[in-house]
């Protein structure tokens, strides 16, 4: 009695659908996937996946909309900083900004591009550990809004972005969320930030929020990289278009952040002065120097200019604490424990773990005249090298407390 029971009601179960093993899909390395929603997953999911090998899956979904990503299982040998196996998710094909770096077994929130165009990566060494990943795509509209899905395009005369999950909870682990915001063309846009709480990093080299004036990311055209707990000003684009990017890693995160965007005529101004953002500093007029010579060392040494009349015209702005000095016949090799960095252009930063410093070099070893133990405001140009050089003509000085306030006040300036 018991075995024909059994035997009977296998058939029955299968043929209501619920036989999901002879219905599960198999899965390939990558793919060109079109449509407007379905299942990607590693190799063989749910089994182990194999090891050395990458995967690419290009998916396209119909034009007018952006590919959403929401992870649904994710199961990969875990590390810092995810370097050995890992999935990258890709704003676009060729050369699109990385949405995120995944492995161990948190799932970030839902993925958004900014077109109809979404790659995702996976890599595997040659140690391979876990069930790989399953996520669903669907097409969604770019202006959809809900709590599951962040960025997009706003177009409409104002209006609010926020991280995902506010303000019920923290945002979550492993997202990046890109919001290009379009005024028409004879108008600016205004940006302001009502709560504002992300992972603290003297550098936010972490969890951040960077503004952009253009289209998209773009170093030349960073307004400011944003992050703790202090709202930052007033936000003022010099065209037409703000980029806003919020990118949170795989570890810390934080209560997040709403801000609300409004158009304003180009002459907009605040209590009859420029936005701040915007307005360029002053450069000083003190010719760049980046070789040593005898004349430039024989000057009286005597600091000129503020800290704002040379923002601008430096390569890098940081404060720090002079480590060591290697004295040379001329000059000093003086290396900074990094304090806070303000602007880095291309100077080369060491880092070890969380403690990062540079090499600099004073031309003129008595101007400025620094030594071991003080911290100072170090502001100079970098060479074809990266390296820091500092000459009579850049601004150092030791670094007060009350200046804390001024520096940051300079870090949200175009120059």
């Amino acid at each position: 009695m018991w075995t024909l029971t059994w035997i009977i009601w296998i058939p029955l179960f299968c043929s209501l659908g619920f036989c999901e093993a002879q219905q599960r899909p198999v899965f390939a390395c990558g793919g060109n996937i079109t449509g407007l929603s379905g299942l990607i997953g590693s190799q063989g999911y749910p089994g182990v996946y194999p090891p050395n090998t990458k995967c690419v899956w290009r998916i396209t979904v119909p034009q007018g909309n952006v590919v959403s990503l929401t992870f649904r299982a994710l199961d990969l040998e875990n590390a810092a900083l995810c370097r050995y196996d890992h999935v990258d998710v890709y704003d676009g094909f060729i050369n699109g900004q990385r949405l995120g770096r995944f492995c161990g077994t948190a799932r970030p929130g839902a993925l958004i591009s900014s077109s109809n165009r979404m790659q995702v990566v996976m890599v595997s060494d040659a140690n391979t550990a876990g069930s790989g990943f399953l996520a669903a795509y669907a097409a969604v509209r770019p202006n959809a809004r809900g709590k599951r899905y962040c960025g997009g395009l706003l177009d409409k005369p104002s209006g609010t972005l926020m991280t995902p999950n506010w303000p019920e909870r923290d945002y979550p682990p492993g997202v990046t969320c890109s919001w290009h915001i379009i005024a028409p063309e004879h108008q600016i846009i205004e940006l302001k930030f009502e709560k504002f709480d992300v992972e603290r990093d003297n550098y936010c080299r972490y969890d951040h929020m960077a503004v952009y004036n253009s289209m998209e990311s773009s170093d030349a055209h960073r307004i400011g990289k944003f992050c703790g707990d202090s709202p930052p000003a007033p936000i003022y684009s010099d065209g037409s278009h703000l980029f806003v990017q919020f990118v949170s890693d795989l570890s810390l995160t934080a209560d997040g952040f709403i801000g609300h965007y409004a158009f304003k005529p180009k002459n907009f101004t605040i209590a009859g002065s420029p936005p701040p953002v915007i307005s360029a500093i002053p450069t000083t007029s003190a010719p760049i120097a980046l070789t040593y010579s005898e004349d430039l060392c024989k000057q009286k040494c005597r600091r000129s200019g503020t800290i704002e009349s040379h923002y601008c015209s430096s390569n890098f702005v940081l404060t720090g604490t002079l480590f060591s000095a290697a004295m040379r016949e001329h000059n000093v090799l003086a290396t900074f424990s990094i304090t806070s960095v303000y602007k880095e252009g291309n100077l080369a930063i060491q880092q070890a773990g969380k403690s990062m410093s540079t090499k600099v070099l004073i031309l003129c070893k008595k101007c400025p005249l620094v030594r071991r133990g003080p911290n100072y405001i170090i502001m100079g140009h970098v060479d074809e090298q990266g390296q820091g050089v500092v000459s009579p003509h850049n601004f150092v000085m030791a670094y007060k407390t009350k200046k804390q306030r001024e520096l940051a006040v300079l870090n949200n300036v175009r120059c």
